[in-house]
């Protein structure tokens, strides 16, 4: 919809620009011409001058007013544009940080699966060596028997 405003737009912009000059080529020859033998003081004179000036400036007022409705479009539009960009940045950086978060719960499972691999390993092994040192003692050192000697 608004692209379709926009070309409207353009079209009464293009179209009152070049009408312009025409429209004032005919007023000047109306003013002449056409205008009744009573009344040229009217229309040369300053009353005329106003009127002259009164419909120049609301033409300007007209063709400026349509100039900034095609500003402010193409303005609206870029900032749309620049949100959507900013959005999918947003969404971008959420997802990175997002990311490194896991990365860092993943680190942090890893780290503390490792310690409890490494803490269940000394305690084998202080179980092992607590297992050999009982063997020993249950081991009673053993004398050769010799026989007697005769």
């Amino acid at each position: 919809m608004a692209r379709v405003a926009r070309m409207v737009l353009d079209l009464a912009l293009a179209t009152s620009k070049a009408l312009r000059p025409p429209f004032a080529t005919a007023w000047q020859y109306a003013k002449i011409e056409i205008v009744p033998p009573m009344t040229i003081a009217f229309f040369n004179g300053p009353a005329g001058k106003n009127l002259e000036n009164k419909v120049a400036q609301f033409v300007d007022g007209f063709i400026s007013g349509l100039e900034t409705k095609i500003k402010d479009m193409d303005e609206a539009e870029a900032r749309a544009i620049r949100e959507k960009e900013a959005k999918l940045k947003a969404a971008e950086e959420k997802a990175k940080a997002k990311l490194k978060e896991q990365q860092k719960k993943q680190a942090a499972e890893a780290a503390a699966t490792a310690k409890k691999a490494e803490e269940a390993k000394k305690a084998e092994d202080k179980a092992k060596e607590e297992k050999a040192k009982a063997e020993k003692k249950d081991e009673k050192p053993k004398e050769d028997k010799k026989p007697p000697k005769k």
